[in-house]
C-alpha cells in the first residue's frame, strides 16, 4: 500500500526534537496552544507535482519520512515554500538541525499525544504539501504554564510592556494592510489585482509586491527581538502575541501572492489565517469578522489586542 502522509512516529519525533517551536529562525511560535494545534508538517522536498522542492526521484516512504519533514508556523510555511530559490532543500535541512539542536527536547508522554491527536485531526493544506490539525483535546496534553500575570516581577512587566509595544509597533508598520481593508470590499480588491480599478487607492500596498517587506517590517517593528521576553510572560499571552504577529505576516504575504497571481487572495478564505485565529478567538467572533464586506481585518486584530491587554491585566489606554 502506497503512503499517504507521514506517520506518528515520525511526527511524535518532530514535535519532541522541535520542542514544540517553529524550526523559522527567530521565530520560536508554538506548534500546540493549548487546546489547538497552530503548526504545520512541512515537507522539506514537496509533497506531490508542482510542490516547492518536489523530487520524482523519492519513494513515498522517503517522502513522508522524518528525515523529510520540519515544522513550521502557518506564516513561516508560506515564506519557505514561496522562495524556492532562496529555502532549498539544503538551507531547509540546515535549519531543520541547527532548530533541533538547540531546542530543549519536550517529554516523551507530551510528544505522543500531541502526534496522536494531530494524526486524528490531520488536514491537507493547499500545494505545499504541509499538514497541520485543528482541534486537539486540551486533556491530553499539558504544556508548560508560566507564572501567573498577578505575581509579575518587575522584569516579567517590563516583558508585557515589551510585547505590547511591538504589537502597536506593527500596527503601525502593517497600517496599509488594515487601511485597504476598511476602504474596499474583498471585490472591489480583486478588481484592482485584476483589472487595475481603485488604484488610486489600492496602490498604497504596492509595496507588498515585494515578499521581502513584510520581514522588514517585522523587524522594524522590534518582533525579530520578542523572543528574549517569552521566558518572562504566561504561555497565554506569548501565544496571543504569535497569532497577531502571524496574521499581520499572513495577510501580508497574501497580498504579495495576490501580485503574483493577478487576483485578489482573501484572507477571510485562507486557511492560514483562520488556524490562526481559531488559536486564540471564539468561533463567533472570527465568523463576525470574516462577515464583514470591509473592517473585518480590523475587527480581528482588535479582538486579540483585547486578549491580550486581558490576559496581561492591563487597561487598553495603556498602549
Amino acid at each position: 500500500m502506497a503512503v499517504s502522509g507521514p506517520g506518528i512516529t515520525d511526527i511524535k519525533l518532530l514535535f519532541a526534537r522541535s520542542g514544540n517551536r517553529c524550526a523559522f529562525p527567530k521565530c520560536g511560535a508554538p506548534m500546540a496552544v493549548n487546546n489547538t494545534s497552530t503548526g504545520e508538517v512541512c515537507h522539506i522536498r514537496g509533497a506531490r507535482p508542482g510542490s516547492a522542492r518536489y523530487d520524482p526521484s523519492q519513494t513515498d516512504v522517503e517522502r513522508h519520512a522524518y528525515a523529510n519533514l520540519v515544522l513550521m508556523c502557518p506564516t513561516h510555511h508560506t515564506v519557505i515554500d514561496d522562495d524556492e530559490e532562496a529555502y532549498t532543500v539544503e538551507r531547509l535541512c540546515k535549519i531543520k538541525a541547527a532548530h533541533e539542536a538547540q531546542s530543549p527536547q519536550i517529554p516523551d508522554t507530551e510528544a505522543a499525544a500531541v502526534a496522536q491527536a494531530f494524526i486524528e485531526s490531520v488536514t491537507n493544506i493547499g500545494q505545499s504539501g504541509g499538514l497541520s490539525a485543528h482541534t486537539v483535546n486540551a486533556s491530553t496534553i499539558t504544556l508548560q504554564s508560566a507564572p501567573s500575570t498577578s505575581h509579575l516581577t518587575n522584569r516579567q512587566i517590563q516583558a508585557v510592556e515589551y510585547l505590547w509595544q511591538v504589537v502597536c509597533n506593527l500596527s503601525s508598520e502593517f497600517s496599509l494592510v488594515v487601511f485597504v481593508d476598511n476602504i474596499l470590499t474583498p471585490s472591489e480588491l480583486d478588481a484592482y489585482f485584476t483589472e487595475g480599478e481603485y488604484a488610486q487607492i489600492a496602490d498604497c500596498i504596492r509595496e507588498y509586491a515585494d515578499m521581502n517587506v513584510p520581514l522588514r517590517k517585522f523587524a522594524s517593528a522590534g518582533a525579530n527581538d520578542a523572543a528574549k521576553e517569552r521566558p518572562f510572560v504566561t504561555n497565554r499571552l506569548w501565544s496571543i502575541f504569535f497569532v497577531l504577529h502571524g496574521l499581520y505576516g499572513r495577510t501580508s504575504l497574501l497580498l504579495t501572492n495576490s501580485y503574483k497571481e493577478s487576483r485578489f487572495i482573501n484572507w477571510r478564505t485562507d486557511s492560514g489565517c483562520d488556524q490562526l485565529l481559531r488559536a486564540i478567538l471564539p468561533a463567533q467572533v472570527i465568523e463576525h469578522a470574516k462577515g464583514q464586506a470591509i473592517g473585518g481585518l480590523r475587527t480581528a486584530i482588535g479582538s486579540l489586542e483585547s486578549e491580550f491587554l486581558a490576559e496581561a491585566g492591563m487597561n487598553k489606554s495603556h498602549g
